[in-house]
């Protein structure tokens, strides 16, 4: 790739976020989207993946195509444009935007990838479609990419719509479209919406992107636990919650998303749900700097986890929410520790089921870990600039 790598003697992050970048580029990226097998869901994330990664001789046809792929995707090109100038990474992000608006559908909506999931329309997919389109709209302000936000905006209020709970001061987004019920929900839902609705309103200034916030709000405030832990997923009655699912992973990317909503509209209300996060998540890697992989377990190690955490603590104590930098550290040079010379991973995941490792590439989890190093690397870029300012500064003082 071309571009200017100068900044690279200022961030120890920014080299091996290139040397995954250009594996994905090599490996998953066809031009128009990022594509590539996933762990997916159910039988293949229970046995399915662990047969493929062993047989990995055979070529195995599970090409998939998702959303949140992409979101991330479109992110991370944009991000080594930022820090490199390299022009390479914009055609990349504006050309996977074409590739997502193509994919739209006229309802305004993502279709689901995965085939155990046929015919539903999940919530997170259109956010981060979306949410790729906006940032995109943000740099090269081509109205198509606005317009299809908006068609999602709008399909979320038909379509999708917000489970209502007793309390009327109270919404949940719904998981899936026409799905609806009264009750329940899943927070990390409710958190990447309020993402998105931010986003909307930052670039449109239109107050109505923001009038469901507030419920939504109110409702994760109400069903956080004491912990400071959100629970994964309530149900109509309280023998159907289920609380504890991926804890420290689902609730590092719900900060992430909060944290976006809160620096774009400054609401308070969401403090306190960010405090009470921060300390949790600071409880949710081990000695070795791993993602713990959930409330009870140590392990599965799961490397996609791990970075996740690590970028929620660093933006806790970017907020003054604690001082967790040194935890994040050790928990990015476990990740990295597994980067191969090739710049993928090692290993997805491994200590499943006490001894089997997951070996296979997953685009998906890999552009995640890639947008969080060029996070740190954008953040050390804008430390180095103003260690240089001073440093001048007391020169001529």
């Amino acid at each position: 790739m071309s571009g200017n790598h100068t900044v690279s003697r200022q961030s120890p992050y920014l080299q091996p976020a290139l040397a995954l970048h250009q594996f994905l580029v090599k490996t998953h990226w066809n031009g128009k989207v990022l594509t590539g097998p996933d762990p997916g869901i159910r039988f293949n994330t229970r046995v399915g993946r662990f047969v493929k990664s062993y047989l990995s001789i055979v070529p195995w046809s599970d090409n998939l195509v998702y959303m949140q792929a992409q979101g991330y995707w479109i992110f991370d090109n944009w991000q080594i444009f930022d820090v490199t100038n390299n022009e390479d990474a914009k055609s990349i992000a504006l050309a996977c935007a074409d590739g997502v608006v193509a994919l739209q559908q006229p309802e305004g909506y993502w279709e689901y990838p995965n085939p155990e999931w046929k015919d539903r329309i999940a919530t997170v997919e259109g956010c981060f479609a979306a949410l790729g389109l906006l940032e995109t709209f943000s740099r090269h302000e081509d109205e198509r990419y606005l317009d299809a936000a908006r068609r999602w905006f709008e399909y979320v209020l038909s379509d999708i719509g917000f489970r209502k709970q007793e309390n009327k001061a109270m919404w949940a987004i719904n998981y899936f479209a026409h799905r609806s019920g009264d009750g329940g929900g899943v927070p990390n839902n409710s958190t990447l919406l309020l993402w998105f609705l931010a986003r909307m309103y930052q670039l449109t200034n239109e107050s109505r992107y923001l009038e469901p916030c507030k419920k939504m709000i109110a409702w994760l405030a109400h069903v956080q636990l004491p912990s400071g832990e959100l629970p994964y997923a309530l149900g109509n009655s309280p023998d159907k919650d289920k609380t504890h699912f991926l804890c420290f992973q689902y609730n590092a990317f719900e900060f992430m998303d909060l944290v976006h909503y809160h620096k774009i509209t400054g609401d308070q209300d969401v403090w306190s749900i960010l405090e009470k996060l921060s300390q949790y998540l600071s409880t949710g890697l081990t000695e070795e700097g791993k993602a713990r992989f959930d409330c009870l377990h140590e392990t599965p190690d799961v490397p996609y986890y791990t970075m996740a955490i690590a970028t929620a603590l660093n933006q806790a104590t970017e907020l003054e929410l604690g001082n967790y930098r040194a935890l994040a550290e050790r928990a990015f040079k476990q990740v990295l520790s597994n980067q191969r010379d090739d710049g993928g991973l090692a290993y997805h995941s491994r200590k499943n089921y006490g001894c089997l490792t997951d070996r296979r590439s997953y685009p998906r989890y890999l552009a995640m870990i890639l947008h969080h190093l060029l996070r740190e690397s954008q953040n050390h870029c804008r430390a180095e600039k103003i260690a240089d300012k001073k440093r001048h500064h007391d020169a001529q003082v």
